[in-house]
């Protein structure tokens, strides 16, 4: 193993003399001085980790605005923080190498997003970390980790706009989580997957799962989808659809169909809810992509559900101007 190995924001750990390297610093593993940093350099799993994130980090950051390269290394600050929190500081059912190989592999994922161009934008995200609380029992601390897709370029009034209104959702969300009291802690997690960017229009998939306390994991899936022309609002469902067109009956219809759940009376009226809700609606290049939540048209426990339409068999009842991927 080389004994030099790149080591996201390790600095934070290392030394105060050495602010100036902000996240992109190395240390010799041969003098390597804290739990976390033995822990990586044990590990070559780990280290092949922590390298192939120094590389993600160091490809992201120049494509960024500095307004976005400031909110990445703050991002990436709060990570490490709280993984050392997580992983080394506090026990766990598994070994500190465990715990970090996971929450390496996380990170690695979310910054395949850091800087993405999509349409007419560059696309960064901001992350927020914490641990707060720890398991009744266990005393495993507790995990929330919130993300937000933000446009990092060309940063116009407009963009900005839609920046706070996605932050403003992420905020309402978290305040939802664990039935809404702040009282009980839990492992709080909100991702999400930028679906359609388009001039003038953005649709955002967005992952919610909680765990309250040790009690079972919650999955909820929300579309938030904006038109940013002539002003910033909330996509309708007379933005994509002509009223009157019977839309509403042929995608009942046909989620029943592709769910199996066309005689299933307990489902139907929450398929017939989702199908009308622009937050359940996905746009894919491929057609409408509607999302069904844990216990809508099937059993809670076998999740979330999808179901696509093509966009070639919804032509006859799409609106003039229906925002749709190519």
């Amino acid at each position: 193993m080389a004994n030099r190995r790149w080591v996201a924001v390790v600095s934070l750990f290392l030394a105060c003399s050495m602010p100036s390297l902000g996240v992109a610093a190395s240390f010799d593993c041969g003098n390597a001085k804290t739990r976390f940093e033995r822990t990586v350099c044990a590990d070559p799993e780990i280290s092949a980790q922590d390298t192939a994130m120094g590389k993600r980090y160091d490809d992201a950051l120049p494509l960024l605005s500095a307004p976005g390269k400031t909110i990445l290394r703050t991002g990436q600050e709060q990570w490490l923080k709280v993984v050392n929190v997580l992983c080394v500081i506090n026990k766990r059912d598994e070994s500190p190498s465990a715990c970090l190989q996971r929450q390496y592999a996380d990170r690695l994922g979310n910054l395949r997003s850091a800087a993405v161009s999509m349409g007419p934008f560059v696309l960064s995200r901001s992350d927020t970390y914490g641990s707060a609380g720890k398991e009744t029992g266990t005393g495993r601390p507790f995990e929330q980790h919130t993300s937000v897709p933000r446009i990092d370029q060309p940063l116009s009034p407009l963009a900005e706009q839609w920046n706070a209104a996605m932050v403003r959702w992420a905020a309402a969300q978290r305040a939802k989580q664990c039935f809404g009291d702040p009282q009980i802690p839990g492992d709080q997690f909100l991702d999400f997957k930028v679906q359609a960017a388009m001039p003038g229009f953005i649709n955002v998939e967005m992952t919610r799962v909680e765990e309250c306390d040790g009690q079972a994991a919650a999955e909820e899936l929300t579309n938030v989808t904006y038109l940013l022309q002539p002003t910033l609002h909330p996509l309708a469902a007379a933005d994509v659809f002509k009223p009157g067109s019977g839309w509403e009956t042929f995608l009942d219809r046909r989620a029943s169909k592709t769910l199996g759940a066309d005689d299933e009376i307990l489902f139907a009226d929450g398929i017939n809810r989702r199908v009308r809700d622009p937050q359940a609606w996905s746009f894919t290049p491929q057609g409408l992509l509607i999302s069904f939540n844990p216990g809508d048209a099937t059993a809670i426990a076998t999740g979330v559900v999808h179901v696509t339409v093509p966009w070639t068999d919804l032509t006859h009842f799409l609106a003039t101007n229906a925002p749709i991927p190519h």
